[in-house]
Parts: structure tokens; sequence; C-alpha cells
């Protein structure tokens, strides 16, 4: 089974606490205005990569923490609960996902697929972005987002949510610049012209 991604990172730091494996999944149907990352909206785009080869990236990376983000993971949710699955043979895996449904959409939905990605998910991160609302706070991109701990591995973490300023963190590969983190509106503007 092959995953399709947009990105992957390890050791971020502002998407969770610890040292973290970055997952970008590649896919989403919302197309919300001021999307920090509009190349990942394609569901044609992207790399494919089979779900075992990435379980043993994760696993030889060292990181028992992983951020899911996108695009929009639930579109992948079979390929992320596979993933887990794996990984959690091997390692007691903290896992926390952004997602542009909400939580209430997610649980009332009749995708059974999503029901089992959620059931593995620790922290979820739910609602999409409105750029209006982007009040520079860290962890979150607007303020209708939600952290929701779905157990009590980050439930302490949660309390963090949105108390403080917005972080970010550069990534250089070659020729390209990766921004991880959820940016301020202003911040994020001045990467764009800065980069693009």
């Amino acid at each position: 089974m092959d995953i399709r991604l947009y990105d992957i990172k390890d050791g971020i730091t502002k998407l969770g606490p610890d040292l973290r494996f970055g997952i970008w999944t590649q896919g989403c149907i919302r197309h919300c205005h001021g999307c920090m990352t509009p190349d990942s909206q394609p569901l044609d785009k992207g790399y494919l990569m089979a779900v075992e080869e990435l379980a043993s990236k994760i696993i030889l990376s060292g990181r028992t923490e992983i951020t899911v983000s996108g695009g929009e993971p639930f579109l992948q949710a079979k390929q992320l609960t596979k993933l887990i699955e794996i990984i959690r043979k091997e390692i007691d895996l903290g896992v926390i996902i952004y997602t542009g449904f909400t939580y209430e959409e997610l649980v009332q939905s009749s995708n059974d697929d999503f029901l089992k990605l959620l059931d593995k998910c620790d922290l979820l991160v739910d609602g999409a972005y409105d750029e209006s609302l982007n009040d520079g706070k860290n962890l979150r991109g607007s303020s209708n987002q939600r952290a929701i701990p779905l157990t009590e591995r980050y439930k302490e973490f949660s309390r963090e949510y949105g108390t403080k300023p917005a972080e970010v963190e550069f990534f250089f590969q070659e020729e390209k610049v990766s921004m991880v983190g959820v940016p301020s509106a202003e911040v994020l503007e001045r990467f764009k012209n800065t980069i693009f």
C-alpha cells in the first residue's frame, strides 16, 4: 500500500512537544484561502512511498512522536492507520494529527477509515483554516481550530495550545526552503514574498 506525500521532515519541533517526525500528506479538497501549503492540495501531485518504507524511516530515525498534517491527512486515513499500526509494533508512538475536518464531522461520518485513524490519534487539531481568524498564536492556524486530546498522552501539552506567539522553523534542502510550524499571517506573507 502506498501513501501520497507532500513532504516528510525528521527533527521538527514546532508542531508538538519534543523532536518529532513530520509527515505532510498530499491532497486536500478544501482550498482554504491563505493556505500555508497550497502545493499540497492537488490530489495527483506529490510523490508515492510504500507505507512500510515510511514506517521504516520513522523507526530508524529514533523518533517516538509524529505530527501529521497536509494536505488533508484523513483523505489517506487507511494508509495512515496502517503506518501507525506498523510503527506501534516496534515503539510507543505518539501521534498528533492536523485536519480541516472538525472532530464532530469525523465522528459522525459513516467512514470507517476516519474512525479507525481517530482511534490511533493522541491529539487532534481540528477545523479548516480561516485566514481572518489567524491570531498568530502557537500550534494553530486560526482561532476556530481546537486541540482535542483523545488520550492522556498530550493532555498536559494541549493546555499550551494557543497560549503563546506562533513559532516556525526553517529547513534547507538543496534549492528548497521549507517553513515548519504554524506562522502568523504576517510571517507567512513575508516568507512567500521572500522565497517565491
